[in-house]
């Protein structure tokens, strides 16, 4: 504040609060033809097989090279399907090199089955650069559907058979349950999907992780904990906006001392909606929501300053000073200590407090569907 003043200071949050969209994140997918990796980064990404963008799908769909497909609403996201090792064409002491693995933040290594004796070289390779990876063994609602046929089906029992023999496979690298994950690319809302998820967000350095959390679809996922990083990172950002917004001072509002960046405002709350996969008000995926899941949504939607000031009226008398005094030393008294500042802070808290309640009810139907979808389509 001191150097740059209140519109430095306001320029500087603006460019802090985008910054997650231009952080590069490279993650290589490694495994066998027909292990589901082309399914695999398609899922991740929020897409069908069909879709447009999407990885050509097949058991020979994969090229000898490596092939990026970025994420689709960040490109600087890259996921890699990586030809596989012990090949004429990519031996095994040559491999690294060819395919520059150094390049790579993190690796999955996918197997249909038991993991072959050139997977274990490769994640040895990886290790010896000091670089994450995991196992990932694919294809899980096949193994089902198979297994559901015998009289005596138990599907936990199962799965840990299953587990047991990854681990018995990798035993060469002590690996435990932390890096082995049972997905399927079709149902990612069962098994370990999420789970592996928020591995390898755990890998990254806090910058990446920011930008692939509010990258990932969270309906792609339906994992609460993804929901919950998200929030987290958005509730992070609530005390920027509204320093930004307050700095602005572009648009007073109408019947209130309070002065606020209309358009910052709706772009933020229209964040926090499609973070938490919420649908848009009046599309068909809204109108199917019960009345209380509409009425909050609605209640934070705005078109104009007008509607903006009825709404931040009821948020005004609620703003604690206790609560954004503690911002003064990063942001200056001229903001912090302002009446804008505080009635937009405690908004943005309150507002996401309940579109993150909803989001959650949401998700609880949606995994209920997504189980009844898997056992009918075994019946």
């Amino acid at each position: 504040m001191e150097k740059h003043g209140i519109s430095g200071n306001e320029e500087f949050i603006k460019t802090k609060l985008g910054r997650w969209k231009d952080v590069e994140i490279n993650i290589g997918i490694i495994g066998n033809y027909g292990v589901g990796k082309s399914s695999f980064i398609n899922a991740i990404r929020g897409l069908r097989d069909d879709d447009n963008g999407a990885a050509e799908t097949g058991v020979t769909e994969t090229a000898n090279v490596a092939t990026v497909y970025h994420h689709p609403t960040n490109n600087k996201i890259k996921f890699w399907n990586l030809p596989s090792i012990g090949t004429p064409d990519y031996p095994t002491d040559t491999y690294s090199d060819k395919v520059g693995l150094e390049k790579y933040d993190t690796f999955l290594i996918l197997a249909a089955g038991r993991f072959t004796i050139n997977d274990l070289l490769l994640a040895e390779k990886v290790k010896s650069m000091k670089k994450s990876f995991f196992f990932v063994r694919t294809k899980i609602d096949q193994d089902v559907q198979h297994e559901r046929r015998k009289a005596r089906f138990n599907e936990e029992a199962m799965l840990n058979d299953i587990r047991e023999d990854c681990l018995k496979n990798l035993e060469r690298f002590e690996a435990g349950d932390e890096v082995v994950f049972l997905i399927s690319n079709h149902y990612p809302a069962k098994w370990d999907f999420a789970r592996l998820t928020q591995a390898i967000l755990d890998v990254l350095p806090q910058h990446q992780k920011e930008s692939l959390t509010l990258s990932l679809d969270l309906l792609t996922s339906h994992s609460k904990d993804i929901l919950k990083r998200k929030v987290e990172i958005l509730r992070g950002r609530i005390w920027m906006v509204a320093a930004a917004s307050a700095a602005a001072a572009v648009i007073p509002l109408p019947g209130l001392s309070i002065v606020v960046d209309f358009r910052l405002l709706t772009h933020e709350v229209n964040l926090y909606k499609s973070q938490l996969g919420l649908p848009k008000e009046k599309s068909n995926e809204f109108l199917k929501l019960t009345k209380e899941n509409r009425e909050i949504i609605l209640k934070f939607c705005f078109t104009n300053a007008a509607e903006l000031a009825k709404i931040l009226t009821v948020f005004a008398a609620g703003s604690a000073v206790e609560e954004v005094a503690r911002f003064i030393p990063i942001i200056g008294s001229a903001i912090a200590g302002g009446i804008s500042f505080g009635s937009t802070y405690y908004f943005l808290r309150q507002c996401l407090n309940e579109l993150e309640k909803t989001a959650l009810n949401l998700l609880d139907e949606t995994n209920a569907n997504v189980v009844r979808d898997i056992v009918n389509s075994v019946d």
